[in-house]
This record gives structure tokens, C-alpha cells and sequence, in this order.
């Protein structure tokens, strides 16, 4: 039995290899489309590795997931999938469908999210972090793998919180690594805490075994640099975060060394109490806000705004980022807000979402604690998970980062091996050199106590679950890839001819799946706007492009830009109406984007019908107003617009600068003259 029990271990560890990788280039590399395909490829493939290849970690397996458990980690993923459902008109199903319905004159059903690309993509993203998960607990249910995997993630972490560290010093801007830095912090702890106790355990008579010194020493200069990062950002909610999940750990080595017994437990968690809610008196509370961003110390006004138009099922996963535009002031970066990540659970699921995650981390915890304390050996691991979950659930009421790409997948990756060495005998030892245990089960009869089938069923199902997870990660993979190698055949073709034929007519991605959209519509678009066409080709190709825009806008109504490319598209044709409702959709989706707003005086004031309509006027005013008085800088898109504009429309705007800036409609008419001799 030795060589398939070598071949079973040397997959392991190719599996630990993987997502070790995975969680790496998420971690190092900004957030992309490709780093996620790449995430969600590599663990797909772990995956189904662990689930295909026999081993007797499948018993392990079958009585850590429990049925119970498996309930609880899918009620996310139907939650998801339920927001991208039809559902009846007038029910939980969002607005902005028969809105945009009535604006493309078609049916479109009526859902809850209000991006199915973004919900989609969070669905990947959710599914990759589970995968992590469960692949990571099934790798750590032998002690051995788990010490490995401990000391790995200390490493990644380390090495993540010293480069932002180094960017930090170097004034570079770059990601908050907060979340990182205190997972390292608990890491560290962790792993100081495993080394003294085998420190004690070697001093003993007749005691063997590696000396744990170089285990230490690397704990004591990650916690270092990790307290450095974190006292250098000043972040006194990340701080407390930090002390508060160290104390977990800390609490329970004391427990086991010196307070054994029930009036000791009780004393030292009650210390723990006291510590915890004075604790609490530090950390900077904002009042007269939102409980999701009353720990936050950054701008949080949009988020607010976003908050108080909340739906019972929220508004589709992901629908935080894309909201975010409309909800922010003018003039204002995209990027310069980020929702807290309890804000954003709330506003993309809900109320109900928040408050039950809220209650398992804190049942999580709880059970990690009891499981920590009855423990004879490797107490370590689950207390560790104990202290993620109380410190995680701080930090997701101060910022976003662990809902982040590479933080979430470490998350991951730390319950994994929380939950992994939580189960006392959960194929622990199962595949170490020399098991006789492992051959007994590998080569040997079911046991003559449980039935053959019960005992298949019981270890099969979660093996099943594995699979299925991993072929859907797959899938989206492929689903995620295919725009960008669909794009890949066709080289030959410009990647700036939409910019070409529309200038400033794209903002900056609204989220990932935002830019899978663009991707399917530069696609459908290289062919169809080339400079090179006759004038009769580019009116032949108008359709064609209009038709790329409004499928976009059939999974993403909230695309301010596409719609205001689609009123243009729709402007040029004269075989096509509807440009002022898909104007006025532009203004809805995105009133306060700057990119676009040079394109969309220049629909507006070529269109008689948008110029002369009160709804329209007001919206036009306000663009106008804020470029004469707040940005001087793109008044040369008030001379384009005018330039392209009909006579009343140029009627109209030299009414508006007259009143706003008498001085400067001399200049834009000799302006226009001189660009129209030339």
C-alpha cells in the first residue's frame, strides 16, 4: 500500500501548490478579470481533485461537513441565484427592469438584482472562497498538512503586509492591506503560541521531536511587521480588531496552562468580557449614521444615500459597486469611497443577510471556542478560527477589504484550517507514513457496526458536493474567459475604434462585470465602426452596434454609458427613435459622471425634442451650470456641443451661458468660427 499512498500524498500537496498560487496572485496582483479566471480555474481544479481521487480523508471529510453545515454554506449561493430569477410584476422584483423596459420598447422580466453580470461574478467569486475552504480543511485534517498550511499562510500574509508596508513608506498609493495585517497578527499568535507548547513538550524527559525555535523566531518577526503596519495606518478599529481575536487565542492558552476547570474558564472569559467592551470605548464611533458605517473613518456619503433606499432583498450581490455611481456627488472620484463591507452585504442582500451572518460568525465562534478547549492536542487551529470570526466581524463595520478577491480567499483559507482541525479523530494521521489506520481503511472491510451502504452514502455525499462545486467554478471560468479569447481571434482589428467613433463615451468600469460587458461590446463593435468604411457602411453598421449596446443594457440597465452610446447610436440613425428616453436614462444611471458628459450635451442640444422638453431642460441646465462655474477645464465641450447642435439648440445654450457667463458666449462663438473655417 505504500506506492498509492505516496501517490495520494504527492497530489496533496500538488492540491496545497494550487491554491497556494491562487491565493498568491490575488493577493500580489491587482483585482482583474484574469487574476479571477485564474482563481477560479486553479481551484476549480483542486476541487475536483480532492473530490475524484480516493483517499481516506473522505471519512474525515464525511464528519466535518455535516449536513447541517452544508445547508448553511449554500444559503449564499441560492440567495444569489434566487436575485437573478424573474420574478412577478410589482413583488421583490427591482424598478429599474420596467423602466428600461419602457426605454428599449421590450419586455425585460422584472428581477431583484439590478446586475446579473455582477451578480454573477460574485457568485463566482462566493464559490471560489468556499472551494478554498473546504479544500484547505480537507488537506488540514491530517496534523501534520495543517502545521504546513499554518505556517504557509503566515508566510503569505507576512510577505502581502510587507510590501503594502514598504508602499506605505515609500508614499506609493496603493490597496488598505488592514485586513491582511491583522490575519497575520492572529497568524503569528497562532503560530507562537503552537511553538512554546511543543517547547514545553520537547523539555520533557524522554521527549523527541523538532525543535520549534525557527517556527517562533519567524512568528515574532511577522507580528513586527504586521503591528508596524498597522500602528503606521493609525487605524484604531483595526488595532482593537486585532487585540480582540489575539485575545481569543491568548485566552484559551491561558485556560488550557493555568485556569483549568469550570470557575477558571469562567474567570478568564469574563476577563475577556470586560476587555472587550472596554475596548470598545476606543474605537471611534460615528453617531447620527448607519450601524454598517459607524466604524468607518473614510467618507461614507454615498454609502448612506445607498442605505436608505434598501430593499428587503437587497439589490442583487455585487450591486454595491455599480449603485455607487448615482449615489455620489458630482465632480467626485468613484474611487475615493468604498462601502463598508457591512453596508455593502446590506445593500446588495439585505437586511436579514447581514443580521444572520452576523449571528453564525458569532455561533461559529463560539462552537470553534468549545471544540478549542476539548482538544487535548492542536487547540491552536480552531482558536485561531475563534479569533478570525470575532475580528472579521469588527472589520467588516470599518472597510471593505475582506470582501476583496485575495482577502476573502485567506479568510478562506484560515477557516478551512480552523474547521479542519476542529473534529477530534476527523482523519487525523490519515495518510502519515506508516498509518496502520490508513491501510486498515484503504484495504480493508467497512466496519461490521454501521452498514455498507450508509457508511458509501455518508462519505460519498460530500465528495459529490466537491464535484459539483468544482464543475461550477469551471464554468464560470470558461464563462468569464470567453469574451477575452473570443476578442483574442479577432487581432487584426483595432482595440480604439469605439473610442475613435465615440469619444469620452466610456467611463471607467463600474465593476468586473462591467468590464465583461465592454469586452462582448468592443467585440461586436471592431467590425462595425472601422474609419475605413464608406459612409453607406458605417449606416449599415449603425444597427449592429446599437444591437451590442442594448444587450448589454438587458443585463446591466444600471450602464449609464451604454445608454447614452445607444442614444447616440440611435441619434445618428433616422430609421431608429426612442434617443430621448435613452438620454434621459443616461442622466437617471449616471447623473454625476464627468467622462460623460461632453457626449451628452452633444446629443442634447442636436436633438430639438430633448432641448425643448421641461424635464430635459432642467437636467441640461445642470450640466451646463456646473461646467461654466465649477469646471472651466471642459468648457471646450461646450463649444463642441454647440458646434454640433441644431439651431434651436444653439439657441438654447447661448440663453443658458448668457445667464451664467456673459463673457465667455462671445468666446464660444468665435470659437465655433473659427473650427467651422478650418
Amino acid at each position: 500500500m505504500a506506492a498509492p499512498q505516496d501517490g495520494v500524498y504527492m497530489i496533496i500537496r500538488l492540491v496545497m501548490l494550487a491554491e497556494l498560487v491562487a491565493m498568491i496572485a490575488a493577493l500580489a496582483m491587482p483585482e482583474s478579470l484574469q487574476i479571477r479566471i485564474l482563481a477560479s480555474f486553479v481551484l476549480a481544479t483542486a476541487a475536483l481533485v480532492v473530490a475524484i481521487v480516493p483517499s481516506s480523508d473522505s471519512l474525515g471529510l464525511a464528519k466535518l461537513l455535516r449536513p447541517g453545515l452544508g445547508v448553511v454554506l449554500a444559503v449564499p449561493a441560492l440567495w444569489m441565484a434566487s436575485q437573478a430569477v424573474p420574478m412577478p410584476m410589482g413583488t421583490l422584483g427591482n424598478a429599474i427592469w420596467a423602466t428600461a423596459s419602457a426605454a428599449l420598447n421590450e419586455p425585460l422580466a422584472e428581477i431583484i438584482t439590478v446586475d446579473t453580470g455582477a451578480t454573477m461574478f460574485s457568485f463566482a467569486q462566493y464559490c471560489a472562497v468556499l472551494a478554498a475552504a473546504l479544500v484547505t480543511a480537507v488537506v488540514t485534517l491530517d496534523r501534520y498538512r495543517a502545521a504546513q498550511v499554518l505556517h504557509i499562510l503566515l508566510l503569505i500574509a507576512t510577505i502581502a503586509t510587507a510590501m503594502w508596508f514598504g508602499k506605505e513608506i515609500a508614499g506609493v498609493a496603493g490597496p488598505d492591506g488592514s485586513t491582511v495585517a491583522v490575519l497575520g497578527l492572529l497568524l503569528s499568535c497562532a503560530t507562537a503560541i503552537r511553538a512554546v507548547d511543543q517547547l514545553r513538550r520537547h523539555s520533557r524527559p524522554g521527549k523527541t521531536g523538532p525543535v520549534p525555535i525557527p517556527a517562533l523566531s519567524a512568528a515574532i518577526i511577522a507580528m513586527i511587521v504586521c503591528v508596524a503596519e498597522l500602528l503606521i495606518r493609525a487605524d484604531s478599529t483595526a488595532v482593537v480588531a486585532a487585540l480582540l481575536g489575539s485575545g481569543i487565542l491568548l485566552s484559551v492558552f491561558a485556560i488550557r496552562r493555568w485556569f483549568l476547570g469550570l470557575w477558571g474558564t469562567a474567570g478568564v472569559f469574563a476577563t475577556a468580557a470586560i476587555f472587550f467592551v472596554g475596548s470598545m470605548t476606543v474605537i471611534p464611533f460615528r453617531t447620527n449614521t448607519d450601524l454598517t458605517v459607524a466604524l468607518s473613518t473614510n467618507s461614507q456619503i454615498a454609502t448612506e444615500r445607498m442605505l436608505q433606499d434598501v430593499r428587503p432583498a437587497g439589490s442583487g450581490a455585487g450591486a454595491s459597486t455599480v449603485l455607487l455611481p448615482v449615489y455620489r456627488d458630482i465632480g467626485s472620484g468613484a474611487l475615493r469611497e468604498r462601502p463598508t463591507a457591512a453596508a455593502a452585504i446590506v445593500v446588495d442582500m439585505g437586511w436579514a443577510f447581514l443580521c444572520g451572518l452576523v449571528a453564525v460568525a458569532m455561533l461559529g465562534a463560539c462552537i470553534l471556542i468549545r471544540r478549542s478547549l476539548s482538544r487535548a492536542y492542536d487547540y491552536v487551529y480552531p482558536a485561531l478560527g475563534a479569533g478570525a470570526s470575532i475580528t472579521l466581524t469588527v472589520l467588516a463595520f470599518a472597510d471593505h477589504e475582506i470582501l476583496d478577491l485575495g482577502a476573502s480567499l485567506l479568510i478562506a483559507a484560515v477557516f478551512g484550517l480552523a474547521f479542519g482541525q476542529s473534529v477530534p479523530g476527523a482523519g487525523r494521521d490519515a495518510i502519515s507514513p506508516g498509518s496502520k489506520e490508513t491501510s486498515d481503511w484503504m484495504g480493508g472491510p467497512a466496519p461490521a457496526s454501521r452498514p455498507r451502504f450508509a457508511s458509501a452514502l455518508v462519505t460519498a455525499w460530500p465528495r459529490v458536493a466537491l464535484m459539483v462545486l468544482g464543475i461550477t467554478l469551471l464554468v464560470q471560468a470558461i464563462w468569464m474567459a470567453l469574451p477575452a479569447w473570443y476578442l483574442g481571434g479577432h487581432s487584426s482589428l483595432s482595440t480604439d475604434v469605439l473610442t475613435a467613433a465615440w469619444p469620452n463615451a466610456i467611463s471607467k468600469p463600474a465593476s468586473v462585470a462591467a468590464a465583461r460587458e465592454d469586452l462582448w461590446i468592443r467585440g461586436e463593435s471592431r467590425s462595425s465602426w472601422d474609419p475605413a468604411l464608406s459612409a453607406d457602411e458605417q449606416k449599415t453598421a449603425l444597427p449592429v452596434a446599437s444591437n451590442a449596446f442594448a444587450r448589454a443594457l438587458r443585463s446591466s440597465p444600471f450602464r449609464g454609458d451604454i445608454w447614452l452610446m445607444l442614444a447616440a447610436a440611435s441619434n445618428h440613425d433616422l430609421t431608429q427613435s426612442g434617443t430621448a428616453a435613452m438620454l434621459k436614462m443616461s442622466y437617471y444611471t449616471a447623473p454625476n459622471d464627468l467622462d460623460l458628459l461632453p457626449l451628452r450635451l452633444s446629443v442634447a442640444f442636436a436633438t430639438d425634442a430633448v432641448v425643448w422638453e421641461l424635464e430635459f431642460r432642467d437636467l441640461i441646465k445642470r450640466d451646463v451650470s456646473f461646467i461654466v462655474t465649477h469646471r472651466p477645464a471642459l468648457r471646450p465641450a461646450l463649444v463642441a456641443a454647440y458646434r454640433l447642435a441644431s439651431a434651436d439648440g444653439k439657441v438654447y445654450l447661448e440663453n443658458l451661458i448668457s445667464e451664467l457667463d456673459p463673457s465667455y458666449l462671445d468666446s464660444m462663438r468665435a470659437r465655433n468660427s473659427r473650427q467651422g473655417s478650418r
